[in-house]
C-alpha cells in the first residue's frame, strides 16, 4: 500500500489545489527522504515557483514546476500520503508545499518514513528514472506487449503482476482481485497463459483499478486516508482480498487464504472454485492442438 488507485485517488485530490498555483515554497521537514537532493536545493527550486501539473507514474506522484524549476517526483510507497486537511500525527509530516496568496497548505505524510521524494530536471530526466524501475503503467499496457513480458517469466501470475518492471500500480489487493475478475490462480505460470486467458486478464487490469479509483482506494489499516483524512471504500465492495471463508460472490464456494511463493509475508486469497490451478480445460486444449 498504497497502489495505482490509492495514487491515483492522491493525485486527483491534491490537483486541484496545486496545479496552476504559486508556491511560496516546499518546506522539508524530513531530509531522510530526499534522494539525489537536499534539503536546501528543493526548497530554493521550488520558491515562489508556479506549478504547470500534477500527475501520476505508476505509484509515483508527478509535480511540474513550471519555468524550468524541474520535477518534484514524491513516492508513497507502504505509508505515505497527502492531506489537504490538517494531519491527525503532526508529527509524520515529512514535507509541506506552502502556497502563496491563501495560504494553504498540502502536507505529505509518512509515519514509517519508507517513502521517497526526489527532483529531476526536466521530464526526460524523470522519465529515464521512470524506466529503469518500472514497466508499462497498468492503466496503459497494451494487450500484446502484456502478452510478451509475462512470456518472459516462469513464475506464478500473481507475483509477475506484482512486479513493477512488468507492468507498473498493482499490488497484492489489486492482483487478488484482478486474477478473480480473470478467472486465473494466482499460480498459475505466467509464461503458460493461453492468448485467451491473457486477454481475459488485460480485460480485468482497468476494469478492478477504475472500480478501485471510483472508491477512493482501500483502507485496511490507518496508513492509507484520502487527501481529507477519510477511508478508501473499496474493501467494502471487493471480491475475495480479505474475505477468508466467506462465499465467493460468483459461486457461493469459501475463499481461500494461502500464501504462495515469490510473495514473502503477504496473503493472498482466491475462490478454488473460479480459479482452478489445473492444465487448459478440455476445448482450449484441442483448440491447442489442432494448431
Amino acid at each position: 500500500m498504497p497502489e495505482l488507485p490509492e495514487v491515483e485517488t492522491m493525485v486527483r485530490g491534491v490537483r486541484p489545489v496545486l496545479a496552476g498555483r504559486t508556491l511560496r515554497g516546499v518546506r522539508v521537514q524530513d531530509p531522510f527522504l530526499l534522494d539525489g537532493v537536499s534539503a536546501e536545493e528543493l526548497e530554493d527550486r521550488a520558491r515562489g515557483a508556479k506549478v504547470e501539473a500534477v500527475e501520476r507514474r505508476g505509484k509515483w506522484v508527478v509535480v511540474t514546476l513550471a519555468g524550468q524549476r524541474g520535477i518534484i517526483v514524491i513516492q508513497p510507497r507502504m505509508t505515505g500520503g497527502f492531506w489537504l486537511v490538517p494531519p491527525a500525527r503532526p508529527d509524520h509530516v515529512r514535507m509541506t508545499f506552502e502556497l502563496g496568496g491563501s495560504g494553504e497548505s498540502v502536507w505529505f505524510c509518512d509515519n514509517r518514513r519508507l517513502g521517497k521524494i526526489a527532483w529531476y530536471a526536466d521530464r526526460e530526466a524523470a522519465e529515464r528514472a521512470f524506466s529503469r524501475s518500472h514497466g508499462p503503467d497498468a492503466l496503459q499496457i497494451g494487450r500484446d506487449d502484456l502478452a510478451a513480458r509475462l512470456k518472459r517469466t516462469q513464475r506464478g501470475i500473481k507475483p509477475a503482476l506484482m512486479d513493477q518492471k512488468v507492468l507498473a500500480g498493482i499490488g497484492n489487493i489489486y492482483a487478488d482481485e484482478i486474477l478473480f475478475r480473470a478467472r486465473l490462480h494466482p499460480e498459475r505460470r505466467a509464461d503458460r497463459l493461453t492468448a485467451d486467458e491473457v486477454g481475459r486478464l488485460h480485460e480485468a487490469i482497468p476494469i478492478v483499478l477504475n472500480e478501485a479509483i471510483a472508491a477512493e482506494g482501500s483502507s485496511f489499516d490507518r496508513n492509507y486516508r484520502t487527501v481529507l483524512g477519510e477511508e478508501g471504500g473499496f474493501l467494502g465492495q471487493n471480491a475475495v482480498h480479505r474475505r477468508k471463508g466467506l462465499p465467493c460472490p460468483a459461486c457461493g464456494t469459501p475463499i481461500v487464504k494461502t500464501r504462495i511463493a515469490g510473495l514473502v509475508g503477504r496473503p493472498t486469497y482466491y475462490c478454488p472454485h473460479c480459479q482452478r490451478k489445473g492444465p487448459a480445460r478440455i476445448g482450449e486444449r484441442r483448440r491447442k492442438g489442432s494448431k
